[in-house]
Parts: structure tokens; sequence; C-alpha cells
């Protein structure tokens, strides 16, 4: 079978696959999250959470192969764990992998009974804690340069090393957790989109560090090149979440699929159209709504379960896409969620120290209650990263902050009422005057 007949039975494939897993749960309630077309249950009831991004989580856990004191990194996680589970929230979203190509290496690859050991831990101690993970299956490209091979390799070639490698990683962590609600969901990619239709721009590829004549401690001794095969299209993407989403169900038949994305980027169906046609300069050109909504259907295909995006209300709002990327949702009968959400350090440096920085938190958290978003993960939770990856919230220096997730999270608790098919006009005059107080806040 070629790859194009591969793709076109897949459709049918994931039709009856999301059918069946639909059926399922209407039948009775399920410790696992199911959904029932655009809406989240749990337990046979509507679902609704605010959570969090722990992104280093798992390195905590991995310290002392990357040169920290592993008892005070456990004794950070463990503190921070505890912190959040007394504020009532349970989602959890985490990089399932260390980030950096050599660091993978060194934990999964060289010393795997200890990663699953230590991953375990890390299960255990959210499982204790009444938490639920969403784990990233792949934060960073990672798998290219573990196999010396370039990005084009690894999409466009279901027997290449590097995608044997990614498929095996994926073959171990589901089936390990296959039968374990404290997964809430699989997460694909952390915004892959992002890295689509831009090789005009990245003649070395998007891969990063893209300069290979320095030094670079986070690389393998032999990663793969640094050119323009180390670039991807949008329909390239979408073959990959579609191959991938199918592997993980053949595998596991209980947990959802999320597919981790950003909002697309405003010009993504022209940039897209560039790319097909193999033009040599981008074309910015802003995409009309329904410009927008046909590239949302494209990078979203069956059988993915939920639609992502990512929000920082910062100084270019894009509420309009986020409406578009939920009636298209609605449309394909699939619920979205909100991997990621914030105020942009940009807008507000202090982060959530800064009252304007608070107020533009509550903003954007009343703007996905308006939307009826049934899963908000705020960015981020207790950052100990090096760089730190702001705005991070401390519960002992955000106390405010704290008390406002609480106070969020115990309002959609009780809010489980049926999730709400298409964006009212009531709604958009409620996102309207949203933005508008946020702008007001900021010009003080």
């Amino acid at each position: 079978m070629t790859r194009r007949q591969f793709l076109q039975a897949s459709v049918g494939l994931g039709t009856a696959v999301a059918m069946k897993v639909e059926a399922k749960a209407t039948q009775q309630p399920s410790p696992f999250l199911r959904r029932e077309g655009f809406q989240l249950l749990l337990d046979g009831q509507p679902f609704r959470t605010i959570g969090v991004n722990k992104h280093e989580l798992l390195s905590l856990y991995l310290a002392d192969f990357f040169g920290r004191d592993r008892n005070e990194a456990l004794t950070s996680a463990k503190k921070s764990l505890d912190a959040l589970a007394q504020t009532g929230m349970v989602a959890l979203r985490v990089n399932a992998l260390p980030f950096w190509p050599a660091e993978i290496e060194r934990t999964y690859i060289e010393a795997r009974n200890v990663f699953w050991k230590r991953f375990d831990e890390m299960v255990s101690d959210c499982r204790q804690r009444g938490l639920r993970l969403i784990p990233v299956l792949m934060w960073h490209i990672a798998f290219p340069d573990l196999a010396s091979k370039s990005l084009q390799d690894f999409v466009n070639h279901p027997r290449s090393k590097s995608r044997r490698l990614f498929e095996s990683w994926v073959e171990d962590i589901v089936i390990r957790y296959k039968d374990d609600p404290t997964i809430l969901f699989w997460e694909l990619t952390n915004e892959a989109n992002l890295t689509v239709d831009l090789k005009p721009m990245f003649p070395q590829g998007v891969i990063m560090p893209r300069d290979l004549t320095k030094p670079y401690k986070h690389l393998v001794r032999n990663p793969g090149p640094r050119d323009e095969r180390n670039n991807w299209s949008a329909d390239e993407l979408a073959a990959f979440v579609r191959e991938t989403t199918f592997l993980i169900k053949s595998l596991d038949p209980n947990h959802l699929v999320g597919t981790g994305f950003s909002l697309p980027r405003p010009a993504a169906w022209h940039l897209w159209l560039g790319s097909l046609r193999r033009e040599k300069k981008m074309d910015w050109t802003k995409d009309r709504e329904e410009e927008q909504a046909n590239f949302i259907r494209l990078i979203n295909p069956e059988p993915v379960d939920l639609i992502s995006f990512h929000f920082y209300l910062g100084g270019e709002e894009r509420l309009d896409q986020i409406v578009v990327l939920k009636q298209v949702a609605d449309e394909l009968d699939k619920p979205v969620y909100a991997g990621e959400l914030g105020v942009s350090i940009k807008a507000v440096p202090q982060g959530y120290s800064h009252p304007a920085g608070r107020e533009g938190l509550r903003c954007v958290l009343e703007m996905m209650e308006a939307l009826d978003v049934p899963v908000a993960l705020i960015w981020t939770w207790e950052d100990y990263c090096e760089p730190l990856h702001e705005p991070s919230i401390y519960p002992e220096k955000h106390p405010e902050v704290v008390g406002m997730l609480k106070e969020f999270q115990e309002r959609w608790r009780k809010n489980l009422k049926p999730a709400v098919r298409g964006v009212s006009e009531t709604t958009r005059q409620r996102l309207q005057t949203l933005l508008q107080r946020w702008r007001e806040v900021l010009a003080k």
C-alpha cells in the first residue's frame, strides 16, 4: 500500500475508531476522560478543569543525570505538587522526555531502567495527590538528531531509524500507562504547527541549534544535518499527526489524544500554499476567516480527539482566531482545550507579581469560561529550569494568583453543565468587554 493509499484508508478507519470510542463513553461511567462529540466526560459527568503546565517536572526526578542534587530536586518537586494539589486543580501538563537530544540519549536510551523507575515515581506521586498528567510525547523535535537524520527523513519515511526510534518511544510509554487513569490524555507535540512552512526563512532548517560549527553541550555526538531537509510542511505535519494518533489508539483504547498545537500563525494558510508551490519567499498575507478555518481542519485530522490552542494575552490579541477555532472544532464535533494560557511577558515583564499580570490572568480565565473551553492549562507552575520560562506562578510569592485559581476551579467544578455549541453574539460581546478591561488596566 502506498503512503497516499494508507492516508486515504485512514480517514474511514479514523471515523470508525471515533464512533467506537464515543459509543463506549455512553455505556457507563469511566475513570478515563471520554468524549461524546465535543462534550468531555469523566465518571459519566461533564468535565471542566483549570490546570497548569510544569514542563520540567520529569527533569527534577532525573536531576542527577544533569549534574543536580537529586534529593534537593525531589524535595522541590514534591513540595510543588503538594501546593498544586491544595488548589483543587487536577490537570498537569508535562514534558514526557527531557528536552534536548543529549539528555534523552543519556536517560531514556542509555539508562532506560532507571528512566522508567523515575517516571513511575513521578506518576505515583501525582496519583497520590489526585493529580492527572498530560504527557507531551514530542515537546522538541529531537528524534532526527538522535538518529543523525533530517526532519524530512523522519516525517516521510516511516521505516527510517528516527521514525522507528520515535514510534518505539510512543509504544513504550503508551503501553506502560494505557490502563492508568492518572494519565488524563496523551498530547502529541508542543507547538509543532509553528515549525511548518518556514523553508524560505530557515534554509538551515527549523531544528535548533542551526549552526553546528559551534560547540553545544545539549547535542548528541553526530546530530542530523542543518540544511533545507530540516523543514516540513503543514500537510506533512498532518500526516504525522494522523499516523501517530492511529498508533496510539491501536495500543490504548482508554485515553484521548490531543495535538498540543498553538493557535496557527495569522498567515498560516498562505504560508502553506507558498510551501506547496515551493516559493522562495514567505507570504505573510493575513488569512481570511475561511482560510483560517481550512488550515485548522488540515492540521487536525481524524482520529485526533482534542483540538489544542495556546493563548497569551498581550499586545496583539487573537480572540477572533480562537472563535474560528472553536467554531471549526464544533463542526468537527471535537472539544477544544487551552494547552498553554496566561499573560504575555512582553506585555507585563513582571509577570504575575504585577497587578496588570494578575488582572490579565483573570481576564483570560473569564474568556475561557465565556467560550466554554473545558480544559485550560496556565503557564506555568513553579519553574525550576535554567533559563526560567516566565511567567511563572510561585505559591509563596503569588498568593493572590493561587487564590484566583482556586476560585475559578471551584466555580468551574460547580458549573458542570453540558458543553455549548457555537459562539453566540453575547459571547463575542463578552470577549470584547474583557479585552477592553485588560487594555485599560495595561494602560495605567
